[in-house]
């Protein structure tokens, strides 16, 4: 291997750890954002930083989560969001019980919640980037 044939795998190699940590900075701010407004049902005048903690925990787990399913598919925008919204909301029945109805009720509004957010970074955010 010459040293042209290394530096352009180093390149490659570079960029897709760069992609991978961008990934995986979105899916957790997704995930972020719908754990803390579904803790609070939607009243944000009671965020407090507990409920930013565990709002972290979950958002780095289902990220964590994503970017290691993203290794071994290439998928659309709507497969993604799919699953974001799942692996959120099996990272939020891990981290922390529910705040309202049945065991899995809040975790599946906060996977819905991801699951959107992930449309809308995909079509308004990312798209015009």
């Amino acid at each position: 291997m010459n040293q042209l044939d290394k530096a352009m795998m180093k390149a490659r190699v570079a960029s897709w750890i760069k992609s991978r940590y961008s990934l995986w900075g979105t899916k957790f701010s997704e995930a972020w954002t719908a754990c803390m407004i579904m803790m609070v049902q939607g009243d944000l005048g009671a965020l407090t930083l507990k409920h930013a903690l565990t709002a972290s925990k979950t958002g780095s787990l289902a990220a964590t989560a994503v970017v290691i399913a993203s290794i071994w598919s290439k998928s659309d925008k709507y497969t993604i969001a799919f699953i974001t919204g799942v692996l959120t909301m099996v990272a939020d029945i891990i981290v922390h019980p529910t705040h309202f109805g049945p065991a899995w009720a809040e975790a599946a509004c906060t996977g819905l919640g991801a699951a959107i957010l992930s449309l809308f970074v995909a079509k308004y955010i990312t798209a015009k980037g």
